[in-house]
């Protein structure tokens, strides 16, 4: 009987210890479970998270031609200023008296004060000339007197 008895104890022991592993297969079956539910949202996330990127990517590709194209067109302008300033620099340079208002001005005024003195030369040869004129005529008009008197 001190076997059946031992049996009895060993079977109960053993009926707690398949209690236990089914708890502990339970558990782990929730914990495959949940696993399996995170791996599956992943994925989805995963999936999502890639069409997200291919979208980007191809915006990116068209921002990419955008600014290239904006790029080759920031060069031209700037070449075509660079030829604009050499233009303006080379008709600065030509132009002389016209880019400098203050010799302008100063030619101007000079100009204007040649221009007078010009008239007051050709008003003074006009009084020379009839002054010569007028003494020629006084000589005459001596020398005549002289003759007369002698």
């Amino acid at each position: 009987m001190i076997d059946f008895e031992q049996l009895k104890i060993d079977n109960v022991n053993l009926n707690e210890k398949i209690e236990e592993r089914n708890e502990d297969i339970i558990k782990l079956k929730k914990k495959i479970t949940n696993a399996v539910q995170v791996l599956t949202h992943l994925k989805q996330k995963l999936q999502f998270v890639q069409v997200e990127n291919c979208s980007k990517k191809e915006k990116l590709k068209q921002i990419e031609s955008v600014v290239a194209h904006k790029r080759d067109l920031l060069t031209r302008t700037k070449q075509t200023r660079d030829a604009l300033r050499m233009d303006n620099t080379t008709l600065r340079h030509k132009g002389g008296l016209v880019s400098h208002t203050t010799l302008l001005r100063d030619f101007e005024e000079r100009r204007d004060q040649n221009e007078m003195l010009q008239e007051q030369l050709i008003d003074l040869q006009n009084r020379h000339s009839s002054l010569i004129l007028a003494c020629d005529g006084l000589r005459k008009k001596l020398e005549q007197a002289k003759l007369v008197q002698s």
